[in-house]
């Protein structure tokens, strides 16, 4: 849950709606709501194209995937 909330956290402070974060990031609002109600995790070949444009750390967006691979991210 933490890369969910990181991502809404990001989203909010910018007063973004989740249509919006979905435009700049390439994904619709359905995938940003569903990715931060933990429905459904940030696909592994998004995580970087994210991380780039929110300044949001792979290790927080999907720490699984960080601890698997050792992302120092």
């Amino acid at each position: 849950m933490i890369g969910s909330q990181a991502l809404r956290q990001y989203r909010q402070a910018r007063g973004l709606s989740q249509a919006a974060l979905g435009k700049e990031l390439g994904v619709t609002g359905q995938t940003i709501w569903r990715w931060e109600s933990g429905s459904r995790r940030i696909e592994d070949g998004l995580l970087p194209a994210i991380a780039e444009k929110t300044g949001i750390p792979v290790r927080l967006l999907r720490p699984d995937l960080a601890r698997l691979l050792g992302a120092v991210q």
